[in-house]
């Protein structure tokens, strides 16, 4: 049985606790442990500046932990997810201690800037990347090992269709919803939406858009800040569109995010941006609905709602396109065939396995 020692926040709804669990449930013998255990959530302004201020000494804590986790349980691997606060020392010393290491990323390389990620992103022995591309100077300025593209996912634990309650009904029910974290261009394509259809009923749930959202127009749709878990489901399967709004800046517009596939897993009619890799994933117009500009995406949404008889059968379809192919422990199982391979190991794979389960 495989050892991994996993690194990444282990709260219920996250990208990196759906990994770990897709790593056990691929018969791993997994020792978690949560960066949340040394650095709190904090909100007030003072808080967080005490935060700040202590952070050296917990950053150096943080990094004993893993030492000190590896010298007992003696693991085969490192998998971090993220690798928020792994130091290179930390890197190098489990790697002469005999351990592989990996990073799986889910980020734009150039976020990494000014962290320790960007100070330990070239120890991994390999960075599974959930981006096929580098953005900007990112592949100038950053030296890895090895790199292999392995996209996001959904997790079968919590991304699945559920019975709503009317009262889910009433908190979540809408014609159009984005879940997403503000950022300048998500503001710039619904404020254009709203342009053309000012009476359209949209809730607006993620972090940052009461603090940054310029448009008053906007701020009157945006409903609360993030959901997560069951509440993320409930909200998607509320909504009559979902709306996969990507990017991050005007240059670094992403093919695909963790909603392209949690949206159709859960069960959710999805409105995506028309990308190359979206459409390798998905067959437009059958399993997804796509759009390349404002103006077709006003159109979409005017359609779809029209017609929900074809707005449930792409749904449908969408969410047997998606499950299980696009699980987490798919990706996971991708990961460990890679460590397999390097190692030199015969034998069935753990995809091929899991393929099998399935």
């Amino acid at each position: 049985m495989l050892r991994v020692l996993f690194v990444g926040e282990n709260w219920f709804g996250s990208c990196a606790r759906a990994c770990c669990y897709a790593l056990r449930r691929l018969d791993c013998d997994v020792r978690d442990f949560d960066a949340q255990t040394f650095f709190p959530q904090l909100r007030m302004k003072s808080s967080r500046a005490a935060l700040r201020l202590a952070a050296p000494r917990l950053i150096t804590e943080y990094n004993q932990q893993p030492l000190e986790i590896a010298k007992h349980f003696q693991p085969d691997l490192l998998l971090a997810f993220k690798g928020t606060h792994v130091l290179p020392v930390t890197l190098k010393e489990l790697r002469r201690r005999g351990l592989a290491l990996y990073n799986y990323y889910p980020d734009r390389m150039f976020l990494a800037r000014g962290t320790s990620v960007e100070q330990a992103i070239s120890e991994y022995d390999c960075v599974f990347d959930t981006k096929r591309y580098w953005d900007g100077d990112a592949a100038q300025r950053y030296s890895v090992r090895n790199r292999v593209f392995v996209a996001h996912g959904y997790d079968p634990d919590i991304h699945h269709p559920v019975e709503l309650e009317e009262r889910d009904r009433q908190q979540y029910g809408c014609d159009v919803s984005l879940i997403a974290t503000h950022v300048p261009l998500k503001e710039e394509v619904i404020a254009g939406v709203i342009r053309q259809r000012p009476n359209l009923d949209l809730r607006i749930w993620g972090n940052q858009w009461s603090e940054y959202c310029r448009s008053v127009a906007i701020k009157k749709f945006v409903t609360g800040p993030a959901v997560h878990g069951r509440s993320y489901v409930k909200a998607v399967l509320a909504s009559r569109i979902n709306l996969a709004l990507m990017g991050v800046t005007p240059d670094a517009r992403d093919e695909t995010s963790t909603r392209t596939y949690e949206i159709p897993a859960c069960g959710g009619f999805m409105l995506h941006p028309r990308t190359r890799e979206v459409q390798e994933l998905f067959a437009e117009g059958r399993e997804i609905a796509c759009f390349g500009s404002v103006e077709e995406l006003a159109e979409k949404i005017d359609y779809y709602l029209a017609h929900p008889e074809k707005r449930e059968a792409i749904a449908r379809a969408g969410h047997l396109r998606c499950v299980p192919a696009y699980s987490y422990d798919r990706r996971m199982a991708e990961i460990l065939d890679y460590h397999s391979e390097r190692c030199g190991r015969t034998g069935e794979n753990a995809l091929a396995q899991t393929m099998r389960a399935s």
